[in-house]
């Protein structure tokens, strides 16, 4: 493979840790907000900001499907693998997410069944959420530069 086209790879792949940085970032930032029992007009502005880096962290995680199904040859690059692992796990997450969203649509009441897997399956993607972090420091200790 030849250097550019690793090189925009790698531009890539810091696409998508970038945003799945962000993405955590705007997670946590709600999460605090939630527990210090903030305002319902600054909660509901978060919430915006959670979904819209959402919508950038699964637009990332396309673009870096793609790119790697079009490239091969990076088995010697450690960041290629730290990449791939951030890859994983925020489809994971973005799966578990997308699953408890259907499940909150549900119309009119729920069964006791529907709020245990919705339980569940909230547990899954928090879950999700923290390997997510996780990956994506792992992917700053390999790519330092691009923090």
């Amino acid at each position: 493979m030849t250097a550019p086209a690793k090189a925009a790879l790698r531009d890539i792949a810091d696409t998508l840790y970038r945003a799945a940085a962000d993405s955590c970032r705007e997670h946590r930032r709600y999460a605090e907000l939630v527990e210090r029992d903030a305002s319902d007009s600054e909660q509901k502005k978060v919430r915006g900001a959670v979904r819209m880096c959402d919508e950038i962290l699964d637009e990332a995680v396309d673009l870096y499907e793609i790119a790697c199904l079009e490239e091969s040859g990076h088995a010697d690059d450690s960041w290629w693998h730290k990449a791939n692992m951030v890859w994983r796990n925020a489809k994971e997450y973005l799966r578990h997410q997308a699953a408890s969203k259907r499940l909150l649509r549900g119309e009119g009441g729920h069964s006791k069944n529907e709020f245990m897997e919705l339980r569940i399956e909230h547990e899954l993607e928090a879950s999700a959420l923290l390997r997510l972090r996780q990956a994506i420091e792992s992917y700053r200790a390999a790519r330092p530069e691009v923090a």
